[in-house]
This record gives structure tokens, C-alpha cells and sequence, in this order.
């Protein structure tokens, strides 16, 4: 239109810059690039001050886009183009941006003194917004660099003042408070405070995708599943293209834990091609590992935790690597195994090799990530345990103390991993029955309160091939023994006999069962425990289970 610019008092540029902004808060950061570098063109040079805050705004858009390195650069020249004197509201602006791009790629030591500068600045001119913005990237730094006390004040003042001031940016503050609490091992009040956000936010629309996965993640945490489903089903229905790969990545985590592995597969795939960042792309292989855990895809499972550990390489991801080790020991003690089964004691050694380089990083990452989050102590609580289970060696107390830990942290699914665990060590160390079954007991109500299925069936196996004290559930696990024949060298009959003895039958039912004679069944027990190299017959037990693939039925066996 002729004269648009004076009828709206808005120049074009404006008006690119003003929707470039709107559809970054509405989760369309692409469009949001397009916008921003036309509103750049139309300015040009001419206006330093006003070109530094497009170009910040065009930051933040390429950032969210997966464009990390141009992102830098843009802000980089954001900062050049503002002159330091005298100070001004667009100098704290763009210094406080970079605070916070440091600090979300991970590089805390670098956000802390931006941070501290964009504060001075924006102190002195009194611009708002700046100081909100820096006090939160100013608070997770600090309590990423293990400061975690002062960065939670810092963080809860940034909340204070844009509350007073009607700041949208309130958003970012409560985003990084749930983040931090979680992280510090306080998620049932990271899970508290996210729905508390959710009412406050309301009013100003903006795009809560992060907010939600923080909130989600704390949910899983602490054993609130169901919540936890219902939040994260409705996040992914509203999705919107910003940031989408954390409520698609924690969608699946929770439906690895509840056995729905085909719906986590696709959520992890469609996750797949927007994770950029490397502390995202390590957190994505870790999630990998896990569903590759639970599908008894040990190799997988292996190699996932290789990636993770290529790309946390510095400092400030110790607490991602020893998360990592943890998850590559416990496969490294099912591939141990699998050799053990196999009499192949070269494997045995190349595994056990694993485990030990991997219990030393887990040990150096625990020790430089200590001070920084409680949690890496209950990682590498589970690590030692895992690695000892790699051994062959049955270590109960690790796992008390592993299951304890995670207790005092607020994570009962991961406690009832550990008292799974434990259990099993206690049989395995010839504890009694009475004495096994304390630890299953509290895994299993653990595991049916949540819905933690794969758990679950676990543990009922456990229960029954050990004649452990355990409420039978409505209908029996499934027996994965069938197919053993190929695999053991067993006959099929053997495979028969393999089959009630791994669901706990002793020799008397095993030959009512297969209408054979209690000598017969005995013969059978024994040649097996000979082909498996088994030392009793629940050794013999674990290790069909642990060879049986994941999804057979239950067999055919004779009436």
C-alpha cells in the first residue's frame, strides 16, 4: 500500500522483525530465519544498534533451527556492531543472549562472565528484559559449574522480577528451574513447579514445549507414570516445530519402561533428525541404549553407549558420561554372559575388558560430575554393581547400596531396577528364600504401581524360578525359553525339561508334567547344566532367560 509504513507507523523492516519474533514464540523458527534475515537486509548498516538486536533475534531463530555454528556467528556479530560506551539497552541485550546460547550449548565457564557482563549493563541502563534474561542463564551456568546453591537463587530472583514486571520471559526462568532441580535431584519439585508454570504462562501463548519435557521428565523420575502419559500424549498432539526432538525422546522413555518398544522405536526416529547439539545427541544415544536394553539387543545396546561417549567428551558432560557407562555396563554383563553360556572365554575376556575400561570412566566422570549433581552418584553406584554382575561375582550389598541411593533421590523406578538386581544376587549367593524375597517384594509393588511391565515380568520370572515369595499375578509371564535348541545345542526334549525348570518346577513336577520318572527328569537336569555350564539349576535358569528372545509365547508342552 502507498504510505503502509506511516498508516501503521511500522516500516517494513519492523513489521518483518515483529513476525520473525511472533513465530519463533509460536514454535516456527524456520520461518522465523526468513523473516529476520529480511528485516536484516532492509536495515543494512546504517542503524548499528538497531541491526544488533535483529541480528540477536535471528540468533535465537537459527539456534532452535539446528544451526548452532551460524547461530554464534550471528550473535558473535550482534555484539560487535552494539559499542560498549557508552552502555545501552541493546549492548545488555545481545550480551545477555550470548549468556544464554553458551549456556545452553554447554559451555557454562563462557556463559558465566557474559552473563555477568550483560548484568552490569543492563543494572545501569535499566533494561528488564536483559536482566531477566542473563539471571537465568547466569543461574543454570552457576549451578552447572556446581554452584548449584547460588544458581538456584539466582534463578528463582529471575522468576521474582518477571513476575513483577509482567514478563513473558518468565518462561525461560521456569524452564531452567525445573531443569536445575531435576539435575540437583530434587525432580518432585521440578515436577510441582513445572505445573505450577503451566497456569501461569497461560496468558501469554508462547511456545512451552521445553517446559513440558522438563516437567515430563521429572514425572518419570519420580514414579508418576500415568501423569506422565497423559502430559506427554497431549504435548505431542499440540507439538509445534520448535524443539521437537525432548517431548518425542521422553515420550519414549517412558514407553521403553512400560514395554511399549515398537511406539518408542518410531518416537525415537522421529526424534532423530533434530537433535543437533552434542549434549542432546549423548542424552539421545542413552535413550537408544535403554530401549535397546530392554529389547535384549545387547550389542545395540553397546554401540549406542560408544556414540554417547565419543560426543560427551568435555568436562562439563561428566555427568552424561558416567549415566552412560552405567547403561554400558549392564549390557556388558548380559554380552559376558551370553559368552559364558557359549564357553567362549576369549568373548568372556573382551567383554569383562569393557567393563573394566568402562567402570574407569565411569569412575573419573563420577568424580569430576559429584559436585555438581547427587545424581552421578547413584549412576555410579549402578556402574559398580553391573560391573561386579559382568564378573559373575554376586555382590547383594551393591545393589542395597545402589537401590538406597536412588531412593534418597527421588527415583524409585531406578531403585526397583537395583532391588530387582539385588534379589537376584541373593539367590545367586545361596541368601534364603525369605531374605530374597524382601527386595523383589519392593521392586514389584514398585514396578505394578507404574506400569513398568518389562520390570515386571522380570521379576516374576525371577520369582518363579527361584520359588520366591511373590503374589502370582492375574495370568503367568510368558516362558521364553522355546527356541533354545539351536542355540544351547539342547534336544528338544531337553528344551522341555528347560523350560519348567526355568519357571521353577524341581524334578518331582518336571516329570508329572512330561509324564517321565523322577530319574528321567534328573538325567535331563543334569546334561543340561553340563551343555550350559551351568554350576546349579538356577544358573541354568538365568541363562535361558537371558538367551531367549524377547517376544516368543509360551510352549507347547505335553498335557
Amino acid at each position: 500500500m502507498p504510505d503502509a509504513a506511516a498508516l501503521v507507523d511500522v516500516d517494513l523492516a519492523g513489521l518483518c522483525a515483529w513476525a520473525a519474533e511472533l513465530a519463533w514464540d509460536t514454535g516456527a523458527p524456520p520461518r522465523a530465519v526468513e523473516l529476520a534475515q529480511r528485516a536484516i537486509e532492509l536495515v543494512g548498516d546504517g542503524d548499528p544498534p538497531r541491526a544488533a538486536l535483529l541480528h540477536e533475534g535471528l540468533g535465537r531463530y537459527l539456534h532452535d533451527s539446528g544451526r548452532g555454528d551460524a547461530a554464534f556467528a550471528v550473535i558473535e556479530r550482534a555484539v560487535e556492531l552494539v559499542p560498549a560506551q557508552p552502555p545501552s539497552p541493546e549492548r545488555a541485550q545481545v550480551l545477555a543472549i550470548l549468556g544464554n546460547l553458551l549456556m545452553v550449548n554447554w559451555r557454562f565457564d563462557e556463559a558465566v562472565p557474559a552473563c555477568e557482563q550483560a548484568l552490569a549493563v543492563a543494572r545501569a541502563v535499566g533494561a528488564s528484559t536483559a536482566e531477566i534474561l542473563a539471571l537465568r542463564a547466569f543461574g543454570a551456568a552457576l549451578a552447572y559449574t556446581g554452584r548449584g546453591g547460588e544458581g538456584l537463587a539466582q534463578l528463582w530472583l529471575a522468576l521474582r522480577l518477571a513476575q513483577e514486571r509482567s514478563d513473558p520471559n518468565a518462561h525461560h526462568a521456569y524452564v531452567s528451574l525445573t531443569d536445575v532441580l531435576t539435575m540437583l535431584g530434587r525432580p518432585g519439585e521440578s515436577a510441582r513447579l513445572a505445573a505450577t508454570a503451566h497456569e501461569a504462562l497461560h496468558r501469554y501463548g508462547r511456545d512451552r514445549t521445553t517446559l513440558v519435557a522438563n516437567q515430563v521428565e521429572a514425572l518419570v523420575a519420580i514414579g508418576e507414570w500415568d501423569q506422565a502419559d497423559r502430559i506427554s500424549a497431549a504435548a505431542l498432539r499440540a507439538m509445534t516445530a520448535s524443539l521437537p526432538h525432548q517431548p518425542l525422546i521422553l515420550r519414549a522413555s517412558l514407553e521403553v519402561g512400560r514395554g511399549d518398544f515398537d511406539a518408542a522405536r518410531a518416537h525415537l526416529e522421529a526424534a532423530a533428525p533434530f537433535v543437533h547439539v552434542d549434549p542432546d545427541v549423548a542424552t539421545y544415544d542413552a535413550y537408544l541404549a535403554e530401549l535397546a536394553l530392554w529389547e535384549r539387543r545387547w550389542a545395540d545396546a553397546d554401540q549406542a553407549v560408544r556414540d554417547g561417549l565419543a560426543r560427551a567428551r568435555t568436562r562439563e558432560m561428566a555427568q552424561l558420561r558416567v549415566w552412560l557407562c552405567a547403561k554400558g555396563l549392564r549390557a556388558q554383563a548380559e554380552l559376558a554372559g551370553l559368552a559364558r553360556a557359549h564357553h567362549d572365554d576369549d568373548a568372556v575376556g573382551g567383554w569383562l575388558g569393557r567393563a573394566r575400561e568402562l567402570l574407569a570412566t565411569a569412575r573419573r566422570a563420577a568424580a569430576e560430575a559429584a559436585a555438581v549433581t547427587p545424581n552421578a552418584n547413584g549412576w555410579l553406584a549402578l556402574a559398580e554393581a553391573e560391573h561386579e554382575r559382568a564378573r559373575g561375582a554376586a555382590r547383594p550389598h551393591l545393589w542395597a547400596d545402589a537401590a538406597d541411593t536412588w531412593e534418597r533421590l527421588e527415583r524409585p523406578p531406578l531403585a526397583a531396577y537395583c532391588r530387582w538386581r539385588q534379589a537376584e544376587a541373593l539367590v545367586a549367593a545361596g541368601a534364603s528364600r525369605a531374605e530374597a524375597s524382601g527386595p523383589l517384594q519392593q521392586a514389584h509393588a514398585i514396578a505394578a504401581r507404574i506400569g513398568a511391565t518389562p520390570l515386571a515380568g522380570q521379576l516374576e520370572l525371577l520369582a518363579q524360578r527361584a520359588r520366591l515369595e511373590l503374589a502370582p499375578p492375574d495370568a503367568g509371564p510368558p516362558d521364553r525359553t522355546q527356541g533354545l535348541e539351536g542355540l544351547l545345542g539342547l534336544t528338544p526334549r531337553e528344551a522341555e525339561v528347560l523350560a519348567l525348570l526355568a519357571r521353577g518346577y524341581t524334578n518331582r513336577e518336571i516329570a508329572a508334567t512330561l509324564v517321565i520318572s523322577v530319574r528321567t527328569a534328573g538325567v535331563h537336569v543334569s546334561h543340561i547344566l553340563r551343555k550350559l555350564g551351568a554350576p546349579n539349576r538356577l544358573e541354568a535358569a538365568a541363562i535361558a532367560h537371558r538367551l531367549a528372545p524377547p517376544h516368543v509365547g509360551q510352549p507347547e508342552l505335553p498335557a
